[in-house]
């Protein structure tokens, strides 16, 4: 009787003991549910980080585009700086692939002219063919 009661008793005074076990169900709680969070976190960072670069390459475009002397070099210098900035920023895919697809549409006609406007449309397809899309919008001087 007296090794049964010894062992009844260290039971008791082992599950009467709950020191760390706020930690435990903290741990046991937290970690399913910061693993969504870090990934959500990481793939908002991604989105907004292509976004940002094809954006700065829109306006590059478009004021390349507008400074440009004549309609014939303003499609072509458009066309460069959108397939060397996607390269140099990093962005998703490559125009030669029709990863970035970009649209200029001019107020007047030709588009070089003085007071029209220059709407740049860029578009970026991800690896899982999700789309981004940005538009800048650039004048041509009045004294151009």
């Amino acid at each position: 009787m007296g090794l049964k009661r010894c062992i009844g008793d260290s039971l008791r005074v082992l599950f009467k003991d709950r020191t760390g076990s706020a930690t435990i169900e903290f741990t046991m709680l937290a970690i399913p549910l910061f693993i969504p969070l870090m990934i959500f976190a990481s793939h908002f960072s991604q989105v907004t980080n292509n976004q940002d670069a094809l954006r700065t390459l829109a306006r590059e475009s478009a004021r390349a585009f507008v400074t440009s002397s004549d309609d014939q070099i303003a499609f072509s210098v458009a066309r460069e700086v959108v397939s060397r900035g996607a390269e140099i920023l990093g962005i998703e895919g490559s125009p030669a692939k029709s990863d970035v697809l970009m649209n200029i549409t001019c107020s007047e006609s030709p588009c070089i002219s003085p007071n029209s406007r220059v709407l740049v449309k860029l578009t970026s397809y991800d690896k899982k063919g999700r789309s981004t899309s940005v538009s800048v919008i650039e004048y041509v001087s009045p004294w151009a």
